[in-house]
């Protein structure tokens, strides 16, 4: 294809449960990144479309076909397979050294979590929170409860709100920066913390890449200016730490 002639691609960014992650809100500072990217390839733009609800976003990956996309680990965990995903690269989150989830609970709450409510961000990525996350080591009867302020769910829970959840799911990240809150950490405390996750992953939607350069594409976006990737809180895109994805596809698929 003649460099001068351009071709439109789709480009999906999802980022499941979260309160800003939404077209009206993202998608202008999204846009802003994909012309950097779009700017540095022949013959490319991008249309990118930010989702916050994975059922959403296969309903995009099938009706607009778009052929990349930056995705939650728990999504292409369930979909990968029946959307020709392949992994590219993986996201480096600014401050970030390592993606962990730990579980909040009041101080005085027992360690008895079976057939409790668990208020998350995750609550549509159910499979991956029980089984990724959590390890399963709540048994099958924990209730996720779908929330967009962890923080939020936090003052709930302290404050015994009439529908506060009994634990908080909270990014490790999140909860260094909530824990020294004077109203909240002295009343809270972590009852598990998992092992380190697979972070969120720069995704090919295989039967849709087309003439796309995907070596080239790579190379650009590990080698994207630092002002523009502090626009979408991503330190770096990396290389795929393949050994931590397939443990958490085996333990994703029971294996």
């Amino acid at each position: 294809m003649h460099p001068s002639i351009l071709f439109a691609i789709g480009f999906l960014f999802l980022k499941t449960g979260e309160k800003f992650a939404t077209q009206d809100a993202a998608g202008s500072t999204v846009s802003n990144f994909t012309a950097h990217v779009a700017g540095k390839l022949d013959g490319v733009t991008f249309e990118p479309h930010v989702l916050n609800d994975p059922a959403q976003a296969v309903e995009f990956v099938i009706a607009k076909k778009p052929a990349v996309g930056i995705v939650t680990p728990g999504f292409y965990l369930a979909y990968a397979k029946p959307l020709g995903m392949e992994a590219l690269l993986e996201t480096r989150r600014q401050n970030v050294p390592a993606e962990r989830f730990v579980l909040v609970t009041l101080k005085t709450a027992s360690g008895e979590l079976q057939g409790k409510t668990i208020a998350t961000t995750l609550a549509k990525e159910e499979r991956y929170v029980d089984a990724v996350i959590l390890h399963g080591k709540l048994g099958d009867e924990v209730r996720l409860k779908a929330v967009t302020d962890v923080e939020g769910a936090l003052f709930d829970l302290v404050e015994g709100a009439k529908n506060a959840a009994d634990a908080v799911l909270v990014e490790e990240a999140a909860w260094n920066v909530i824990e020294p809150d004077d109203e909240l950490g002295p009343k809270l405390k972590v009852a598990f913390t998992s092992d380190e996750l697979p972070r969120d992953l720069v995704v090919l939607f295989r039967p849709n890449v087309g003439d796309l350069d995907v070596e080239r594409l790579k190379a650009t976006l590990k080698s994207v200016d630092k002002q523009v990737l502090n626009s979408i809180r991503v330190e770096a895109f990396v290389d795929v730490n393949s050994e931590r994805l397939s443990k958490a596809e085996a333990t994703f698929y029971g294996k």
